[in-house]
């Protein structure tokens, strides 16, 4: 508004000095040149401004296409999600995956360094899983995974660190079936060294590696990696 208001000044100016005639002074005629040019100044502002606007209307509409595109997208998503099925709760100790729950339990709550025999204390924690198993996780197949650190077979007899977790992981499955869980839902896996936690770099993560992991998995699901 400012800008067409000088403009109008401008040119009333000019006409003034125009109507003044032929006799105008040196002076006066460099200021209507002055007033010209400052006339063309503010000409090409105004328009660069309806341009401006022209150009913020225009990105103003895309803007506001994207945002619609983006809200119909979160109201599809917010559908898919309450057509999904409640999430299953998972037991005390066991981790939520897909298709079911697992656990790990450390190698040295149930058996002696180099041993295959369950430990007199790893029978209240197998208990715990005995129950979600018969409990919770009664419908799903039951895979025990037995894993080792690195530390070389020497003294026990083992023919390597594969045997030792296959031993680990059918004690637990024998223990299992003998508390009343199924065998045909029992699978029985050994991983020796070859999935970590942790880097074997100290006796801490070493130990960490020591496990025998319990997994519940919905038999669908098994069914389509036979």
């Amino acid at each position: 508004m400012n800008g067409q208001v000088n403009r109008w000044m401008v040119l009333v100016a000019i006409l003034a000095l125009a109507a003044g005639g032929c006799g105008a002074t040196k002076q006066q005629r460099l200021r209507v040149t002055m007033l010209e040019d400052t006339n063309r100044n503010l000409t090409e502002r105004l328009n660069q401004a309806y341009s401006d606007l022209d150009a913020f209307g225009s990105e103003r509409n895309g803007l506001d296409q994207r945002l619609a595109e983006a809200l119909d997208e979160i109201d599809a998503l917010n559908l898919r999600l309450a057509e999904q099925p409640p999430a299953q709760e998972v037991a005390p100790g066991w981790t939520r995956i897909v298709g079911g729950a697992m656990i790990a339990i450390e190698g040295g709550v149930l058996f002696e360094p180099g041993k295959v025999k369950l430990r007199s204390e790893a029978r209240r924690v197998l208990e715990a899983i005995v129950s979600a198993i018969q409990g919770e996780y009664g419908d799903k197949e039951i895979l025990v995974f037995g894993h080792t650190d690195n530390t070389p077979i020497k003294k026990s007899g083992w023919t390597d660190n594969y045997q030792l977790s296959s031993e680990r992981a059918l004690a637990v499955v024998r223990y299992l079936r003998d508390r009343g869980v199924s065998p045909q839902r029992l699978v029985a896996s050994a991983c020796g060294e070859y999935r970590v936690r942790v880097p074997n770099s100290g006796p801490a993560n070493r130990a960490a590696n020591r496990r025998v992991e319990v997994y519940a998995i919905d038999a669908a699901l098994l069914a389509t990696q036979r």
